[in-house]
């Protein structure tokens, strides 16, 4: 992943702008606000730190999400790492393993709650200007 992001960051025009490499930090930061959720459900919004990176601003590519059909994100558990691809367009989720064994289907879906729960209003917040008009209320 860090190759790929490597490759994007030395050559924007052949990977395109309609895919967003996150950061490692990206999925803390999704993993802080689930536990933040499940603290306080009654006061629970999206936190500003996530807004930033769907527009851009917190990433060390600042690509926002705006036009974007995939979305890459890296993940760790443990001492393993994979890899998610979100593919907007198709409304699939890939995973990209080195090693299917390690992990459960039971472990892989713990591990990407965050990422189901937030990325659909993390996506739909992108054609808003401010906070205040995305609700984790359905």
């Amino acid at each position: 992943m860090y190759l790929l992001r490597q490759r994007a960051t030395m050559y924007p025009k052949s990977f395109g702008n309609k895919r967003v490499i996150m950061d490692f930090a990206f999925k803390n930061m999704l993993d802080v606000a689930q536990m933040t959720k499940e603290c306080c459900p009654d006061n629970f919004t999206i936190p500003d730190y996530l807004f930033n990176y769907v527009h851009g601003k917190s990433q060390s590519n600042g690509l926002p999400w705006e036009g974007c059909t995939h979305l890459y994100i890296l993940v760790l558990v443990n001492v393993h790492w994979f890899a998610v691809e979100i593919n907007f367009a198709e409304s699939t989720v890939n995973i990209y393993d080195p090693d299917k064994s390690y992990l459960t289907q039971g472990q892989l879906e713990k591990f990407l709650e965050s990422v189901c729960y937030f990325i659909p209003f993390c996506k739909a917040s992108q054609h808003f200007s401010t906070r205040q008009s995305t609700s984790t209320e359905g």
